[in-house]
């Protein structure tokens, strides 16, 4: 007999040896627990549902909860991560997502999906939330000159105000987080990247930024200042961030993401990559 349970902090060692099935090596235990179980930004105390059996953890899929100014509206967001079940018990699945699929006020959000995950998450009215993502080599955009950057986590703490200043502070422990302040004369771009490894060769991907059309004129100080903080070769940027005209040599890589807005205002560029798995995740 089998039963879902809401977990939270508490339950992290009965669901570790099923996160030890990924084969993210990268991860240490306590990178495990930093990233799904001690959420600094959320104070849900619940952490995801685990599907039981005589009391043992047979499948998990983490919740990480956070609130959104969106188009000036708060919204409430779930993150889904780490979804795994045993094999034996894979013919449950709809039994862990059930309550996951009765959260209707939540824009719910699931941006790495395996092909597997895409279709059963596709049938449940999840739809598209991006496509591809574009590589974006170390070459100046069409106004790079000009500006400056800082990652100094001293000049972030003075010039970031307001929404982007509380951004900051929620996100300054995160283990993947990198962070850029663009300036130009008196405007600023704040980014946020994450280190992510493909062919073995390290790029940063681009999780957030302020001022998107700043971002690409500036990109050249972005990859600059990503290749001295993450090793960045180039950047990896979501297609929807990206302007109308494709960038220079930029190279499109397939980036299956998936979503289920709480209503139609919640528009795919209105999300983007913060209080998500991607700001603890290490490749």
């Amino acid at each position: 007999m089998t039963e879902v349970r809401a977990v939270g902090a508490e339950s992290f060692e009965e669901i570790y040896p099923l996160l030890q099935q990924f084969p993210t090596q990268a991860m240490t235990r306590e990178d495990w627990r930093q990233m799904l179980f001690a959420t600094a930004w959320s104070d849900n105390p619940q952490r995801g549902y685990a599907l039981y059996t005589e009391g043992k953890a047979v499948g998990f899929i983490a919740t990480i909860f956070s609130q959104r100014n969106i188009a000036g509206r708060m919204e409430r967001i779930c993150g889904l991560s780490s979804w795994i079940m045993l094999p034996e018990y894979r013919s449950e699945v709809l039994k862990l997502l059930m309550p996951i699929l009765k959260l209707k006020d939540h824009t719910i959000l699931n941006p790495t999906p395996s092909p597997a995950a895409y279709g059963i998450f596709a049938q449940l009215g999840f739809v598209p939330l991006e496509n591809e993502r574009l590589i974006v080599p170390p070459l100046p955009g069409a106004a790079a000159f000009g500006g400056a950057s800082t990652t100094s986590e001293a000049d972030l703490g003075r010039e970031l105000t307001g929404e982007d200043a509380a951004l900051h502070r929620d996100h300054a422990a995160c283990l993947a987080a990198r962070h850029v302040l663009l300036r130009r004369g008196d405007r600023r771009c704040y980014l946020v990247a994450s280190p992510i490894h493909k062919k073995g060769l390290p790029f940063a991907e681009i999780q957030y930024a302020s001022d998107w059309t700043l971002f690409w004129e500036l990109r050249w100080l972005a990859q600059t200042a990503l290749f001295r903080t993450a090793g960045a070769l180039a950047l990896f940027v979501d297609r929807r961030f990206a302007p109308a005209r494709k960038p220079l040599l930029s190279v499109p890589w397939k980036c299956p993401r998936l979503y289920r807005p709480a209503h139609k205002g919640v528009e795919p560029r209105m999300i983007d990559g913060l209080y998500s798995e991607m700001m603890n995740l290490k490749w």
